[in-house]
């Protein structure tokens, strides 16, 4: 049995990091998460490849979405891969959701009106393990094509289908989240405040440029995501350095976070999870722009936010 060490890592580079900057706005417990993983090289990893022509689609995996992509050159996909561990929670069988929508006419430059008759998507799931030779062997797990598929609405054509994942791990945190989805208009009302003084929270953290704020944040997140990919230190280190230090190093000579505003608020995960999306694009509602030192582009950033609340608590938490 080997323990990997888990998040202290990721505390302790941040609030090192930020005292040569500027003072720690948190202080953070520096006790490590510690991880036990059985033969950890050994467990499987989940993916799939996915084919497209002409349509726009979303994937989603037991109601989160995973996948969303927006056909704008009328090329579609050729089996791109995505990989799946981060979205399956334990052992057993998991739910694909896909939902089609129409893809882009090169010849009008615009998309089209509705699903045509070539409008499909193939999807793969695969799994992937280490042989007796130390080398990744796929072996795939469930075929899906939506070319047979009979279809109503020509504007968007939905359907599911499942695969069975073997992990060694179970995530119990929506098990033992509220259901914020409700039909009273003025319990929603007051979930939407709540959604916004959230996501308001999180852009003045980003803003002040605050990484134990962030750490505080996120850490809860992070901690699953380490433990459902199986990640080594060095990992984590890297995936805090790329999806949140960056943000705020002095290697960015320039960012910005847009006040929340035209957005509206969509449920996944049965009613567990809420984000806000933008009305026009349904991106993230925490989005903005960036420029690095030395660049003279400046680059969109749009900031996932997903967010739940453990059952017997007040607050909302990031997923």
């Amino acid at each position: 049995m080997k323990k990997y060490f888990l998040l202290g890592l990721i505390l302790s580079l941040s609030a090192h990091a930020e005292k040569a900057t500027k003072p720690v706005m948190l202080s953070l417990n520096p006790s490590v998460i510690v991880q036990d993983f059985k033969g950890i090289e050994t467990e499987p990893r989940y993916g799939a490849y996915i084919s497209s022509n002409n349509c726009s689609f979303e994937v989603l995996i037991n109601d989160i979405p995973v996948i969303k992509y927006n056909d704008d050159s009328g090329k579609g996909l050729e089996g791109s891969y995505f990989p799946l561990n981060e979205w399956i929670i334990k052992k057993g069988n998991q739910k694909v959701t896909i939902k089609m929508t129409p893809g882009f006419n090169q010849d009008k430059n615009a998309l089209n009106p509705e699903l045509s008759p070539n409008s499909e998507m193939q999807i793969k799931i695969v799994k992937s393990l280490k042989n007796q030779t130390g080398n990744l062997e796929e072996n795939e797990e469930r075929k899906y094509s939506t070319s047979k598929k009979r279809r109503g609405n020509s504007n968007i054509f939905e359907d599911t289908f499942s695969f069975f994942a073997e992990v060694p791990y179970e995530i119990k945190t929506l098990e033992n989240a509220e259901v914020l989805l409700t039909d009273d208009k003025e319990k929603l009302a007051v979930i939407e405040q709540e959604v916004l003084a959230k996501y308001d929270k999180v852009r003045n953290i980003y803003m002040k440029g605050s990484w134990s704020a962030l750490a505080a944040i996120y850490y809860n997140r992070e901690k699953r995501v380490a433990q459902q990919l199986y990640l080594l230190p060095e990992e984590i280190k890297s995936r805090w350095n790329n999806n949140y230090v960056f943000r705020t190093n002095t290697d960015i000579t320039f960012f910005d976070l847009k006040p929340i505003e035209d957005y509206k608020m969509t449920f996944y995960a049965n009613g567990k999870i809420v984000c806000l999306q933008k009305i026009v694009n349904e991106k993230p509602a925490l989005w903005g722009s960036f420029k690095r030192k030395g660049k003279d582009n400046i680059t969109t950033t749009y900031i996932t936010l997903y967010l739940y609340r453990p059952k017997g608590t007040k607050d909302l938490e990031v997923y």
